[in-house]
């Protein structure tokens, strides 16, 4: 048998923690969604693709953002720009 001491709680007390919101933890967030990543290989002239390239890089070194994403931000921005793109090759200026 245990000797009780002052420290100890009566057995029949319940030591129940106050439950507030500080107590509760909140739940987690939603997982990010996952992206599926791949490669293309495209031809195209070397000037074009150096410049490129280096625009990547220069935008990586000052950002330190992954490449990849840097890739994906110009490539979305070259999508969204298609239709004028379009209509400059079209009159044969691009």
């Amino acid at each position: 048998m245990v000797k009780r001491t002052k420290f100890l709680p009566d057995p029949d007390d319940e030591v129940v923690p106050e439950v507030t919101r500080e107590t509760v933890a909140p739940p987690p967030p939603p997982a990010p969604k996952k992206t599926t990543m791949t490669r293309r290989s495209w031809y195209l002239e070397a000037e074009v693709a150096d410049r490129f390239a280096d625009l990547v890089d220069d935008i990586h070194h000052e950002t330190r953002i992954p490449r990849h994403r840097v890739i994906s931000a110009l490539l979305t921005e070259a999508v969204d720009q298609a239709p004028a793109v379009q209509r400059r090759l079209m009159r044969g200026q691009a």
